[in-house]
């Protein structure tokens, strides 16, 4: 396991700091190699070039620049953050562990509880990924069917049931080897371009009366189809 130990001034100007960091770097160093770093300048530097399994962040008080480093290197490349800190406010306190991978510890840090406490963070962490990949999965999902549902229209229009509609969208999408939410979102798209508009050409016939979207139609009039 690769640590990275981050303090700030705050940290560094309590009469106890000195000692607390040399035994958090002793338990740390029990459990792999440990990097220890006192500018969020230079962490963010070396975070980006680095992989830190645990990120044990020190202050006295939470500060807006350490808070908006945390969120930006969770946004990049996600690791498991410790946070210890006696002053904070609520506010950005509660903006830190909205995302559920940070843990938080109020007040002085036991050395004593520090393997136990990455420990939990780590299953914390890993619980709190995995529902945010759920949530993104539905909202991709949603925002899949919403695609579909829009494509359906713009089909219906031309005098198809929804069934049928649905038909056509899935077989062009065969066709042209793409999910049903990407031929949706292409037929969506072909309607909604000013190209499209210009012309007056959003769909053609096919042999078997579908309408076929993607197609180059310069003037269409009236589109009939034997159902």
């Amino acid at each position: 396991m690769r640590s990275l130990i981050l303090c700030d001034t705050t940290f560094l100007q309590l009469d106890d700091a000195v000692p607390r960091l040399e035994e958090y770097q002793a338990v740390l160093n029990s459990m792999g190699e440990v990097d220890f770093i006192a500018s969020i300048c230079t962490a963010e530097k070396t975070y980006q070039q680095s992989k830190y399994d645990v990120i044990l962040v020190l202050v006295d008080t939470l500060s807006h620049p350490m808070l908006a480093f945390i969120q930006r290197a969770l946004s990049v490349k996600p690791s498991v953050f410790i946070v210890n800190a006696n002053h904070w406010h609520l506010q950005q306190l509660t903006e830190l562990l909205t995302c559920g991978r940070v843990t938080f510890v109020p007040e002085s840090l036991v050395a004593s509880r520090l393997s136990h406490l990455v420990n939990l963070a780590k299953v914390r962490f890993v619980t709190a990924n995995h529902t945010l990949n759920e949530f993104k999965k539905l909202g991709d999902e949603m925002k899949q069917l919403k695609l579909i549902a829009q494509a359906k229209l713009i089909v219906m229009d031309q005098g198809f049931s929804e069934d049928k509609a649905h038909q056509i969208i899935q077989q062009q999408a065969m066709q042209k080897g793409l999910t049903i939410a990407q031929m949706a979102a292409q037929i969506i798209s072909l309607m909604t371009s000013k190209t499209v508009q210009q012309t007056s050409s959003c769909s053609a016939v096919s042999e078997n009366g579908a309408p076929h979207f993607g197609a180059s139609v310069h003037k269409v009039s009236a589109v009939s189809v034997d159902v």
